[in-house]
């Protein structure tokens, strides 16, 4: 008889020394994105976000390795979070699609002024709009996996390819989401979102029954 596979032991706690230097990160961040939202980026100075976050100079650099990265760093968390939510999920692939989108949707919500700074800021910074084209794509590489998973089970067209479709549906939600951060409650997010996703799933031609 075959041996049963071992079960996935869960990953190790991080240790206090771990814990506390990603407290640490995140306190120079929200730091910096609340002075970049009241004085623009270009104002703010590394030593006045050491200041704000009480942190030394030389802390910084152990984090960020300049002012640029701070635009960034909102995408690296949000794809983490969006990629452990999608190894979670265990249901239908173009569900879990659905599902990745509301989390950022819901993300966006909660953290909208890093989204406004990240927004203004990065399209005028090359070294941060490379940056941030780095994470689009991989923010398609995570939808593109859930899209041939989709594929495999026959729910969606196995001609299309799953990264261009990936692509649509990734460039939607940064388009919508550019759209909600500069106008604000004249955009739903969230209903922007679902629509956008209805579109790529369904197009816009009219159902002969609609």
């Amino acid at each position: 008889m075959a041996a049963s596979p071992s079960p996935t032991r869960p990953a190790p706690a991080p240790s206090r020394r771990e814990r506390k230097k990603s407290r640490t990160r995140q306190d120079i961040h929200a730091a910096a994105m609340a002075l970049f939202a009241e004085r623009g980026f270009d104002a703010v100075t590394i030593e006045q976000i050491c200041d704000a976050a009480d942190v030394a100079r030389t802390t910084f650099f152990l984090h960020f390795g300049s002012k640029d990265a701070l635009l960034t760093e909102y995408a690296r968390l949000a794809l983490d979070e969006i990629a452990a939510a999608i190894r979670a999920e265990t249901d239908s692939p173009v569900a879990a699609l659905r599902h990745a989108l509301e989390l950022l949707a819901e993300r966006a919500v909660r953290h909208r002024r890093m989204v406004q700074v990240v927004v203004r800021e990065v399209m005028g910074r090359p070294e941060a709009m490379a940056e941030n084209l780095e994470q689009s794509r991989d923010l398609v590489g995570l939808f593109a996996a859930l899209v041939r998973r989709g594929q495999a089970r026959g729910e969606l067209r196995r001609g299309i390819d799953a990264r261009l479709a990936a692509g649509v549906v990734a460039t939607s939600y940064l388009a919508i989401v550019g759209e909600w951060a500069r106008h604000g409650d004249a955009l739903d997010l969230r209903r922007g979102i679902h629509q956008a996703l209805d579109l790529v799933l369904h197009g816009i031609v009219k159902r002969p029954k609609e």
